[in-house]
């Protein structure tokens, strides 16, 4: 970008004396001009850097002070005049109301022809739009490239932040505004195709971008706008063949393997190989639409915001490979893909961190199958990813993320009467004035697996309060502490006391 403080640099422009405006000198000049109309104020123009004798204003302040006026209120760059030909004396008027506008005002020499001034400051200025339009076509096709063999908008980001040396975020989805205002230090850039907002780029500034940043941040929003579009009408146009397709496999209404496969093929789907299957279900979402007060319509939007949002973080998982079956049911997302692909831990906390800024209000709970090895388990591992669901919640609460694997040991203790021996075993206890002491303590010391130092420490009381505590639980249970069998007998009754009781 050309400024003043550029032009002041320029050999022609050295001898020129900054009279007012200092602090304007790094506005942008994008064009030069001469006038010595009265009528001047007339045809300024933003970012013009304007030179004058004065012949037209000479011995008339007010008109001195509305040509000053009248560029400032425009936008102009600069002003330069040569006091010495006709206004004579500098009006003190005048530099006090360039300082106040922000206008730089200069003096010029009254030996310098005007044409060594217009000629390289008109130089400067197209050499800029060259090189500006030459960074732009670079931008383009740079972003384009990326959009072509990538179909990211995580690469496009990255290309972003080195293009303009500022951290850059894509969001394909429409923020709230309470996601809006969590975003300090960010600037907005809404993602339009026809004035509807499919989503926004955002990048970490704290002042205004320069011209070329702009630049960038435009070609980025076309291109991530055509992304965006391609993603929505691929996703539409298979919508309910996916959705069907998926919702045979779970039921298990199909006639026969070949068939199935075909129809899986036609989304470029492999039902061959070990599968998994996940469910993300949206944590108490009738209670967050009549809450918020959300129409049908919005509803709908949200919930099909919520499968793009994770539809495409899996895709990008996949490196663009749609290897995989997702498909909506109401507030559920479900999704089937091949075994060991997908990174549960990396993707899950991204998913979480897309889904607060989609809705920072909604959480998720995901429920994850053991792999699944013919399509004939399918429905099974459905039923069972959605108990899960059900387990992650009672244990745990909203929220979170629960494996068929991790959930092992709950899954076994569902299959006897669990609460009936554990009201039965702890029924002394459960009746004590001390019971909720003596469960914390005994919990602490079958997870330090008998040690008293560790127990008492983590539970921040003396050696001789937990000996005494222990001594306690042990009447009250009628079973000796000491008794390894006891302690994993104890310790499985107590790792499933959230299953029935909260």
């Amino acid at each position: 970008m050309f400024t003043v403080r550029d032009a002041l640099q320029m050999d022609s422009l050295k001898e020129a004396t900054l009279l007012a405006g200092r602090s304007g000198l790094d506005q942008e000049v994008g064009c030069v001009d001469i006038s010595e109309t009265p009528d001047s104020n007339e045809w300024l123009r933003p970012k013009e850097f304007l030179i004058t004798t004065g012949y037209s204003i000479c011995g008339d302040l007010s008109k001195q002070l509305a040509l000053v006026q009248s560029l400032a209120d425009v936008g102009g760059a600069a002003l330069a005049i040569k006091f010495g030909r006709f206004i004579g004396d500098i009006p003190s008027a005048m530099v006090e109301l360039a300082n106040r506008v922000n206008l730089p005002l200069l003096s010029l020499p009254n030996n310098i022809p005007f044409i060594d001034i217009t000629y390289p400051i008109m130089q400067r200025i197209v050499n800029e739009q060259a090189q500006d339009l030459e960074y732009s076509e670079a931008v383009y096709e740079t972003l384009t490239k990326i959009a072509l063999e990538t179909n990211s908008t995580e690469e496009i980001s990255q290309a972003i932040e080195k293009l303009i040396h500022k951290k850059a975020r894509i969001y394909p989805y429409v923020l709230t505004q309470q996601a809006i205002h969590q975003l300090v230090g960010w600037q907005l850039f809404p993602i339009q195709v026809k004035n509807v907002t499919y989503g926004y780029l955002a990048i970490q500034s704290q002042g205004a971008l320069s011209k070329r940043e702009i630049v960038t941040v435009r070609h980025a929003s076309v291109i991530v706008a055509l992304q965006l579009m391609s993603y929505r009408l691929a996703a539409e146009s298979g919508w309910n063949e996916r959705r069907d397709l998926l919702d045979d496999l779970i039921s298990g209404r199909f006639i026969n393997y070949d068939l199935v496969q075909l129809r899986a093929q036609e989304f470029g789907f492999s039902l061959k190989g070990e599968k998994e299957l996940a469910i993300f279900n949206v944590d108490n979402f009738a209670s967050y639409l009549l809450q918020k007060h959300v129409s049908e319509r919005q509803a709908v939007a949200l919930r099909r915001d919520l499968f793009r949002c994770i539809q495409r973080l899996i895709l990008q998982t996949q490196a663009g490979n749609r290897n995989f079956l997702t498909a909506q049911q109401n507030d559920k997302i479900i999704l089937l893909c091949s075994a060991h692909v997908i990174s549960w831990k990396k993707i899950i906390p991204e998913i979480r961190e897309q889904i607060f800024h989609l809705e920072p209000s909604l959480t998720v709970t995901i429920g994850i199958s053991e792999a699944i090895h013919k399509i004939e388990e399918i429905p099974q591992a459905y039923k069972t990813a959605n108990h899960l669901i059900y387990l992650s919640r009672k244990l745990y609460g909203p929220g979170h993320t629960l494996s068929e694997k991790d959930a092992e040991l709950y899954l076994i203790l569902e299959q006897i009467d669990h609460k009936a021996i554990f009201e039965d075993t702890f029924r002394d206890i459960i009746q004590s004035k001390h019971a909720k002491a003596y469960f914390l303590t005994l919990q602490t010391y079958l997870e330090c697996q008998g040690n008293h130092s560790q127990t008492a420490a983590i539970l921040f009381i003396h050696r001789n309060t937990l000996r005494y505590r222990l001594q306690q639980i042990q009447k009250l249970l009628g079973r000796n502490l000491d008794d390894p069998e006891t302690r994993v007998f104890l310790w499985l009754l107590l790792k499933g006391r959230k299953l029935h009781y909260s």
